[in-house]
């Protein structure tokens, strides 16, 4: 068969190609916007705080933290966090989509054959099923103290190995008397690695480098490291720093270090030019009263004293007032744990209401750290905007399950079927508990729950009502298989009059909190979890619903004001506790 290329099937087939080159073209231009678009955002997701003896005299190697692994999943603003790059986006209703273009239309709107006035958007967002195992483990844990360990020791050898001479040991009782000495705090176990970060921070800061004829020398004096004296005698135009050697002209560690540099200074007349000036300098000084804690002004203790000195001192406990909830709570419980895991941090708990007051505390600046639901930031900013949330620590500890349960004579199966207006009624839980909040946190993401007709009452109230009243509805949040939903479980064994209702409405998706922070998941209760609750015409079948996270927050200054050991002494505290909270909290062990 002969194909015939008439003029007019020339002329089709041309504007195909054509058309052809131009959408591969369009394609191949946006998916190199998207990929310069991402590779930017990639730049701008790991930016990470300088290392310097700042405010707070402290450094932090974000990168090799153990704590990176804790903190580095939630941004409050404070050290640790995502740090994304904040998208633009639409508000609507009170809440944000990222990268939406058009103003998110009405709930209402988009489901028009229904007047209830709940919807599902088109994707379904991940659901996250409840395991018995945690990446979060004391294996986890373990090894992570071993690799720290071993980098600090590392570290160790590594600066100790740059000088020819040896050190002599000194008993730290030689100088535990010593004002300085006395007033340097450690906390947790002393990390060489960090402590070095610190120092070299601190000199680069003031853009001083050793010279090389300190490293024919030893690495410490006493109780002094090297480097503190090298730096006094780089710095004799200072008087703030030449003092130094007048007021410590008689500790056993500068006279060592003295000796050695005058030594060092028979062939190097240089350095001997600068031991004649400082002598020349110290000498004017003659008569003013000797300090035994001075130091230059602006140099911390660490700064001055050995790593040695450092890693002789005994542990000091830093105080952290965490806020929880009602005692018996699964807050207060995390609480205990995280107390009895991080020995080296004097953990003090505090009863509270739950997150709202928690979060009221922590502006306050009344506790050190708290427990609440992700959901409760955005709902405290918006009820009270001129209370600013200070930056803070975060990590999300376990998933809070919105839970509805109804009449099963009422034919409500899921969230949407509820109708407003009256029709039914919602049981949300007592005045400020977190059931109330995260009904509060619903409305302010889509205003149309407000329609529905709402009740505050005990839970074992709303669950007599449930039973009893096909209008009746109740939520409840927390964790799977708690007391509540274990009676509600038995009734709906017996009676069969029950059900547990499954919360949908994937339009929560996209909410996030101003730090850019997820405020829902979405989560599949598995069918076995409640059988009598979750029974079909037949079988037992899986539940979708929302959730809320527990996040322990801890506000920044407190990290600032003890640093990176006490952050990491938090952080394996909480390595070790979460799978002993989640197990608590997912059911699956019960």
């Amino acid at each position: 068969m002969t194909l015939r290329m008439t003029p007019r099937f020339l002329s089709r087939f041309t504007l195909f190609l054509l058309t052809l080159l131009v959408v591969s073209f369009s394609v191949s231009d946006a998916d190199a916007r998207r990929s310069s678009r991402s590779s930017r955002s990639s730049r701008s997701s790991h930016s990470s705080h300088s290392s310097s003896f700042s405010k707070s005299s402290k450094s932090w190697s974000k990168s090799s933290s153990p704590s990176k692994k804790v903190w580095g999943q939630r941004d409050g603003g404070g050290i640790y966090g995502k740090q994304k790059t904040k998208q633009t986006s639409q508000k609507s209703s009170g809440y944000t989509k990222p990268g939406s273009t058009q103003p998110k239309q009405s709930v209402a709107a988009q489901k028009k054959s229904s007047s209830n006035g709940y919807s599902k958007p088109g994707a379904t967002p991940p659901k996250k099923k409840f395991t018995s195992t945690s990446s979060f483990d004391k294996k986890t844990a373990t090894a992570l103290k071993k690799k720290k360990a071993a980098a600090s020791y590392s570290a160790y050898k590594k600066e100790t190995g740059k000088f020819k001479q040896k050190s002599e040991t000194v008993k730290a009782s030689s100088y535990a008397s010593n004002p300085i000495y006395r007033k340097t705090k450690t906390y947790s176990d002393f990390d060489y690695r960090t402590h070095y970060q610190r120092r070299n921070s601190y000199y680069r800061g003031r853009g001083w480098t050793p010279p090389r004829y300190a490293y024919r020398s030893r690495s410490h004096f006493g109780m002094w490291d090297a480097m503190v004296w090298w730096m006094v005698l780089d710095n004799l135009g200072s008087r703030n720093s030449y003092a130094m050697a007048y007021h410590h002209a008689d500790d056993p560690g500068y006279r060592q270090w003295r000796q050695e540099a005058d030594r060092m200074a028979q062939d190097d007349a240089q350095l001997r030019a600068k031991l004649n000036e400082l002598d020349a300098r110290v000498a004017t000084l003659d008569g003013t009263p000797r300090q035994s804690g001075y130091l230059p002004e602006g140099m911390p203790p660490e700064v001055a004293l050995s790593a040695e000195a450092l890693a002789s001192k005994s542990v000091d406990r830093p105080t952290l007032t965490l806020a929880t909830a009602s005692p018996g709570g699964n807050y207060t419980a995390f609480g205990t744990m995280l107390k009895e895991s991080a020995p080296s941090v004097d953990v003090n708990l505090r009863t509270t209401a739950g997150s709202m007051e928690n979060l009221r505390l922590l502006v306050a600046k009344e506790v050190d750290a708290a427990i609440v639901q992700s959901d409760a930031f955005e709902v405290f900013q918006r009820s009270f905007p001129k209370m600013s949330l200070a930056a803070s620590e975060q990590v999300a500890l376990y998933p809070e399950v919105v839970q509805m349960i109804a009449n099963r004579k009422s034919g409500i199966q899921t969230v949407q079927d509820i109708e407003p207006d009256g029709e039914h009624i919602l049981y949300i839980g007592p005045r400020g508990s977190g059931t109330a909040m995260t009904w509060e946190g619903l409305c302010l993401q889509d205003k149309g729950y407000r329609k529905i007709r709402t009740k505050h009452a005990s839970y074992d109230e709303a669950l007599q009502q449930v039973i009893n009243n096909p209008r009746a509805v109740m939520m409840f949040v927390s964790g799977l298989n708690s007391d509540l939903l274990a009676r509600a479980e038995a009734v709906a064994k017996e009676t069969k009059k029950i059900r547990l209702v499954q919360v949908d409405d994937w339009d929560f998706n996209d909410a996030r909190d101003r730090n850019w922070n997820r405020i829902y998941e979405f989560v599949t209760i598995p069918s076995k979890t409640y059988p009598g609750l979750q029974k079909g015409f037949i079988l037992g079948s899986d539940v979708e619903s929302i959730a809320v996270s527990a996040v322990l927050v801890v506000r920044t200054d407190w990290a600032r004001q003890y640093g990176p050991e006490a952050m990491d002494a938090l952080s394996f505290a909480i390595m070790e506790s979460k799978p002993e909270i989640q197990r608590r909290t997912n059911g699956l062990d019960r």
